[in-house]
């Protein structure tokens, strides 16, 4: 009854968890609370230590050198025995038993252990957990932090480039023909450089539009707000799917329905919701490209790579990396985050500024698949809007003419 038992341990770490109350807050600490569970998990299968309180320095660094050589499937084929035998046995197997569990993992869940420790240490200050269990029960020290860690493997940033963004667009039009939902998400997910989460619940009442641009509110981590533009061409595809529902994607469930039964695939139409649920969109789209990647010489893909290709246009665009951190608010300040507010002139000068950089970046034909229009009209609107930003009214004065001219032409 002194000791601190497992089941307090991880009680320690749901309180910790539970504090939390805005929605979005909340779904994020549930994500990071399973994670962590998860590296305890693997902490006591590794180390076979009956009760986690009682792990030494000497039994951490153990576990980092004993998941170095435990194939990639240890816990999913319940290979825990750590033998010397057991593992040369699942060495020699091949395939994915041939793979060993990266550094990478090892480090994020040694990251993830030495939070959990440091909530049950009572000398940990503001981080320790208190009132769960009485204060005797909880540790004297952090044995995380008393020994020298793995490193982990500096891994590429994965990039889609020109080819494969026409290949994706090529592959959805084919293989998922009909289902215009498809592509026109992953275009929506290159203009924004936002993620699954964002893309997925992206509104119609989140539209925000001056004269013929249209932008996007977006809310992502850590409740940073961002507007993101995109084409007018892109937009006005999106007009041909909108539905009853406020979601720019609610027409997915009817979609996916009538494109399995033209094909009559019974079982996958007996596994669709008829109601829109944004996550059960995110995770069809997520394997849709890692359906699309298999086999491709650049390495298999996810959807985050579209923020990560987005932002490096964004960059490309404009070398100047603060500008573009900013201006994507991946990083705001402590003025942006807790004594100013961003307006919506600020918002969408920034927004702005990005779509250009993007736009800027993006060879001819990716730019066109992907919803760009190079009409006339929106070059002038371009030219009109740098003018406007400048206050060279007289220049914008011409530049309103020439527009109104071109839409009279067209009647």
């Amino acid at each position: 009854d002194a000791l601190l038992s497992n089941d307090e341990f991880e009680a320690i770490q749901r309180r910790h968890f539970g504090k939390k109350h805005d929605p979005k807050a909340m779904e994020a600490a549930q994500k990071t609370l399973v994670g962590c569970l998860e590296a305890i998990e693997a902490f006591k299968l590794i180390t076979k230590i009956d009760q986690i309180c009682l792990a030494t320095p000497d039994d951490c660094e153990r576990f980092q050198h004993e998941a170095l050589v435990l194939p990639a499937a240890w816990r999913r084929r319940k290979l825990i025995d750590s033998s010397s035998d057991n593992q040369k046995q699942v060495s020699e197997g091949g395939g994915c038993e041939s793979k060993t569990l990266s550094p990478n993992t090892i480090v994020k869940w040694s990251t993830a252990l030495r939070a959990a420790f440091e909530r049950a240490n009572r000398n940990a200050g503001k981080k320790c957990v208190r009132g769960v269990v009485p204060e005797h029960k909880l540790l004297e020290h952090n044995p995380w932090s008393q020994f020298t860690w793995i490193d982990g493997k500096d891994r590429t940033i994965r990039h889609f480039d020109a080819k494969e963004l026409v290949s994706l667009i090529d592959w959805l039009e084919t293989r998922w023909e009909g289902l215009t939902i498809a592509t026109l998400y992953v275009k929506v997910s290159l203009w924004s450089w936002a993620r699954r989460s964002e893309v997925s619940s992206l509104k119609w009442s989140d539209e925000r539009s001056f004269l013929s641009e249209s932008h996007f509110k977006s809310t992502g981590k850590k409740n940073v707000t961002k507007w993101f533009r995109i084409p007018n061409a892109l937009r006005q595809e999106l007009e041909g799917i909108r539905c009853e529902s406020d979601f720019v994607f609610g027409d997915y469930p009817r979609q996916l329905i009538e494109f399995y039964r033209k094909r009559n695939e019974v079982k996958s139409l007996r596994r669709v919701r008829e109601d829109f649920a944004p996550v059960n969109l995110g995770e069809w789209m997520y394997k849709r490209i890692v359906e699309w990647s298999e086999g491709s010489p650049k390495g298999s893909a996810y959807l985050h790579i579209f923020r990560k290709t987005g932002l490096q246009f964004a960059l490309s665009g404009e070398h100047t990396m603060s500008d573009v951190a900013k201006d994507a608010s991946i990083t705001p300040g402590v003025m942006e985050a807790s004594y100013a507010q961003e307006f919506d002139d600020e918002l969408w000068r920034k927004s702005n500024r990005t779509y250009r950089r993007i736009r800027a970046s993006l060879p001819h034909e990716v730019a066109v698949r992907y919803g760009y229009d190079e009409s006339e009209r929106e070059r002038l609107l371009e030219e009109l809007d740098r003018a406007r930003m400048k206050a060279n009214w007289e220049e914008v004065a011409r530049l309103a003419q020439l527009i109104e001219q071109l839409d009279q032409e067209a009647g």
